[in-house]
């Protein structure tokens, strides 16, 4: 018989490909000893430092960014390439995982590329059970970042064309960024028939 807490447990990993942090666990008056208790039972299994997996969860297509959220925090969102990737926007697959923290969070992870720009509530969702940036945040970033032109026009053509976005709301959110990057997405988008 399953607890309430093994519940509850079991619901946020539902959402996250099967994974849970420590802290999620501790938020829920688990303890690290039980933790480790079910791993050698063999009911979890351990990711990586502080990140767990239920072992009846399959092998899911974001496994890697869900375990790089959770080991980077609760603030940690999804962004640039990365979230170009995972919305499947352009033909880039980033080298690296690109995160977005608060800028009082540590830089140096390995294989993940920390990026501390401010973020507003309306500049979050959720996708795949991801935290992540908005399609027209992740278009904007990436243009700010230089991706290269043809994959931002990729990217604003898929999007609008699947009616992830608009074309207002594309070119306000590239209006908070720069004068360049308004004008660049403005005429991108306006190539867009739909």
């Amino acid at each position: 018989m399953k607890t309430e807490t093994e519940v509850q447990l079991y619901q946020i990993a539902e959402d996250q490909a099967g994974y849970f942090s420590l802290a999620q666990a501790r938020e829920l008056g688990l303890r690290r000893h039980q933790i480790y208790r079910e791993v050698q039972r063999g009911k979890f299994i351990s990711a990586e430092q502080g990140v767990y997996r239920f072992v009846q969860f399959p092998a899911s297509q974001f496994e890697e960014l869900h375990r790089a959220v959770l080991s980077a925090g609760p603030q940690a969102v999804v962004g640039f390439q990365t979230a170009l990737y995972v919305y499947e926007l352009s033909d880039l697959i980033p080298d690296e995982i690109h995160l977005i923290l608060p800028p009082t969070s540590s830089r140096r992870r390995p294989g993940i590329r920390v990026h501390t720009i401010q973020l507003l509530p309306e500049d979050v969702t959720e996708f795949e059970g991801l935290p992540i940036t908005t399609v027209e945040k992740t278009i904007v970033d990436c243009a700010f970042a230089h991706v290269e032109d043809d994959q931002i026009r990729l990217a604003i053509y898929q999007a609008l064309q699947r009616g992830m976005t608009s074309k207002q709301k594309l070119t306000e959110q590239a209006a908070r960024r720069s004068t360049g990057i308004a004008e660049l997405v403005s005429r991108f988008a306006e190539g867009v028939s739909l």
